[in-house]
């Protein structure tokens, strides 16, 4: 694909770069570092935007989700400290110059390699020349007929090898199995040197002093011409087949081999978090950065970081004022937060608080990150979900809501960990809210947390009545079916146990517009949980038999019923009400 980098230092001018979905950003960096060197601004410093998000050197094209003719924006780096605190910004600038000093290296390294491969191209076509021309010269020869098929070896040679200059690339016939073709051309190579060595092994100069098994041949000119020129063909095609392996050596590296380790390596943690302490947001913004790109990388990068207590600094990145600061740091957090030792550890110093803290964030991706990271610490912790359930009662923006409503149901398939999503009443009551906001989705992850907590111990949903006025709500009122259904399923619970009964009588005239919605729908679950309801209660209090809304209720299911099962109950119902 080909992705546009434009820069505001180089105004009027569009880099264009060509790459795969699997290149990091550290190698699409690396390209650009050629471009720019090739302009004398080799050592220009620079970090790449998309979607107004900085992008970290060990992440994939991929996975930023970047297709054909997407736009880069290329942001040039300050290359002067502005902390206040002298002996930090020493500290960070003489790290910045090492690291600067290094890539600057392992870029000359690699102009040097592609000038070598340009080089090494320009020697082969000059030796397939000097074949070329050799094989015209054997037409004269003894063997005049090796001509022809030595000269098809130097046209096929022009033609296979690859042509390449540093500047341009490959060009003409560019192909990325170069290497093969250059495998072939060498042992085609080594093919003719046997043929000239089978030649010299067939001159057979008796009368020059050569005391050969085979009849002698005479020693003409054109017998001496003949070994001349075959001996210069042999030195040729010797040179030729060393040129083919060492181009072929050189395919192997691609622009960036060197660059990408050094931006993705691991840098000077101790420089970092120095950098991270001061007082500086333009430096603890670039220590944030650092330290995601850090922790993104390898599991050693993390159990690094956390050493040299780099987990307390996140923490207070992640409390800072500016929020490019604390999305960095909630995302070098996330990543840490995927090992479970470092896991108990950030509990350990409180920095639960801080993710908590974050939901509150104006910024998505902020709100985004921790929760990923609140996640991740509540699949295996009691605890950290106590306090999710209980913070969610402050979380007022939807998208936040919803996707703890997520990690509630996550959390829900855990038989050890569902019993605490509905222990306390503060838990209950988020429940509560999560079943009467507008969101739909919200609604539906809600519903279907408590009916896994439901279906192994029906008591964690029975002893909160609270809960029969939302849930009623939800049957009358929502447009969505699906949470109808879990809805009503969820009502059945209630309606069945004898010590509930009551406070569902309590709730009488909500509780008959909620039946006749089950009852006039054509969903087949509906009309069967409403039947049992009905058949529950009625057997539970038998005034409900002389009602006439029962009586209305139980006609309608009895004229709509699509299941069986629901209409044999209502005329058991029906006969009930009959008999009274």
């Amino acid at each position: 694909m080909l992705l546009y980098i434009s820069s505001p230092t180089f105004i009027g001018r569009t880099f264009v770069i060509s790459c795969e979905g699997h290149d990091t950003i550290a190698r699409l960096k690396a390209s650009l570092l050629h471009i720019l060197y090739e302009m004398g601004r080799g050592s220009h410093q620079f970090r790449l935007k998309f979607k107004n998000q900085y992008l970290k050197d060990s992440t994939t094209v991929e996975e930023c989700g970047m297709a054909d003719s997407h736009v880069i924006k290329m942001i040039p780096l300050s290359r002067h400290s502005l902390t206040d605190n002298p002996l930090v910004s020493s500290a960070s600038s003489m790290h910045s110059r090492e690291t600067e000093d290094t890539l600057q290296g392992m870029l000359l390294k690699e102009v040097q390699t592609l000038k070598h491969r340009e080089k090494l191209c320009n020697d082969i076509q000059i030796c397939t020349w000097a074949l070329f021309v050799a094989g015209m010269l054997n037409f004269v020869s003894f063997y005049w007929y090796t001509g022809f098929y030595k000269g098809l070896f130097a046209l096929f040679s022009l033609y296979s090898t690859p042509k390449y200059t540093r500047l341009s690339g490959f060009y003409l016939r560019m192909n990325e199995r170069n290497d093969l073709r250059m495998l072939m051309l060498a042992l085609l190579a080594c093919v003719l040197l046997l043929s000239n060595a089978g030649v010299l092994t067939a001159l057979h100069l008796t009368e020059c002093g050569f005391v050969l098994h085979l009849p002698a041949l005479p020693c003409t000119e054109t017998v001496y011409y003949t070994v001349l020129l075959s001996l210069a063909e042999s030195v040729v095609l010797l040179v030729y087949i060393a040129f083919a392996f060492s181009l072929m050596s050189n395919f192997k590296f691609k622009v960036g081999n060197y660059i990408e380790p050094v931006l993705v390596e691991i840098r000077d943690i101790k420089y970092i978090l120095a950098a991270a302490n001061s007082k500086s947001v333009k430096e603890q913004r670039s220590a944030a950065l650092d330290l995601a790109n850090m922790t993104a990388s390898s599991v050693d990068n993390k159990f690094a970081v956390v050493a040299e207590g780099g987990l307390q600094v996140l923490i207070n990145l992640a409390l800072k004022e500016d929020e490019g600061v604390r999305g960095y740091a909630i995302e070098a957090i996330s990543e840490l937060l995927t090992i479970k030792s470092i896991q108990n550890e950030f509990i350990s110093i409180g920095g639960m608080g801080t993710l908590l803290f974050s939901l509150h964030s104006s910024d998505t991706h902020i709100v985004r990150e921790s929760l990923l990271a609140i996640c991740q610490l509540s699949n295996d912790n009691e605890d950290v979900l106590s306090h999710v359930v209980t913070d969610n009662g402050n979380v007022r923006k939807v998208e936040c809501v919803r996707l703890v409503a997520g990690i509630f149901l996550d959390v829900s398939f855990s038989a050890e960990l569902r019993g605490v999503l509905v222990r306390h009443k503060k838990h209950v009551e988020v429940f509560e809210r999560m079943i009467s906001c507008k969101d739909t989705i919200t609604q539906q992850l809600a519903l279907q947390t408590l009916e896994m907590v439901t279906i192994a111990t029906p008591s964690n949903l029975t002893a909160h009545t609270s809960l029969l006025q939302p849930l009623l709500s939800c049957i009358t009122h929502t447009g969505d079916s699906d949470c109808r259904r879990l809805a009503a399923k969820l009502l059945l619970y209630f309606t069945e146990s004898t010590e509930t009964v009551p406070e569902v009588m309590q709730h009488l005239a909500e509780l008959k517009s909620s039946l006749f919605r089950l009852v006039g729908s054509s969903d087949n679950v509906m009309q069967l949980v409403a039947s049992k309801v009905l058949f529950s209660l009625t057997h539970h209090n038998r005034e409900l038999l002389e009602d006439p809304t029962t009586l209305d209720l139980v006609r309608n299911l009895r004229v709509n019923a699509v299941d069986q099962e629901a209409w044999m109950l209502s005329d058991k119902i029906l006969m009930a009400i009959n008999a009274t």
